[in-house]
């Protein structure tokens, strides 16, 4: 196991807050996958810790790892900047580089923040899982820092092995930490996963729980 050495999964090529040009792809993939190897090792119960400032036992115990990174890319202008985005990862898939790609329009992003967004999801042939997201640079989500919207959007998702546990965590976590607060929950999904996200009110900082059956969850 190893400490993270950030807060957040995060591409320092999009540090400046705007999505990626078509040419800074291959480099900002190069980080996605640095990051995932990374996070995948990540000591869970020091990252709680870390996240919210106390990892109690009985929720720390319900974790079984990381199930996948979700990394923010910045803000779009155009929807066509995330196509080109999506093309991109294609021909990876198309290369052998990946397993699965899959699109959709961000649940999150337009209840919380008044703007659209954009997720994208894949795998990798070790079965690892990497999430990215944009938002349409747009309204009062303009008025936060770059930082921020980073933070927001960016998160680890953590494992447990059962829908009732993701239900308990969320529930822990919210009732036992006055700063944190459930934002979003999923139950059963199409696929048949459960899953939620916490947000942690003084940092900013968003983490989400999971119980994967199979599929991966749209956020």
């Amino acid at each position: 196991m190893t400490t993270a050495a950030h807060p957040h999964p995060c591409a320092h090529r999009v540090e400046a807050g705007t999505f990626p040009t078509g040419p800074e792809f291959p480099a900002v993939w190069r980080e996605l996958l640095a990051e995932s190897a990374a996070w995948t090792e990540v000591d869970i119960a020091a990252y709680l810790r870390t996240w919210c400032g106390e990892s109690p036992a009985d929720v720390a115990a319900r974790f079984a790892g990381v199930n996948h990174i979700g990394v923010y890319l910045g803000d779009y202008a155009s929807d066509e900047e995330v196509f080109r985005w999506h093309s991109y990862l294609e021909d990876l898939k198309r290369d052998g580089e990946l397993t699965r790609v899959e699109m959709g329009p961000s649940y999150i992003s337009p209840r919380q923040y008044g703007t659209p967004g954009w997720w994208l999801s894949v795998s990798l042939p070790d079965g690892r899982v990497i999430e990215t997201f944009t938002c349409r640079h747009f309204g009062a989500w303009t008025g936060r820092p770059a930082t921020e919207r980073r933070r927001l959007m960016s998160h680890v998702a953590l494992e447990v092995s059962t829908a009732e546990d993701v239900r308990e965590v969320l529930g822990g976590l919210e009732r036992g930490i006055a700063h944190v607060e459930a934002i979003a929950y999923t139950e059963a999904d199409e696929v048949g996963h459960t899953y939620g996200h916490l947000r942690n009110n003084a940092t900013q900082s968003v983490l989400e729980i999971v119980h994967d059956a199979g599929g991966k969850e749209q956020v």
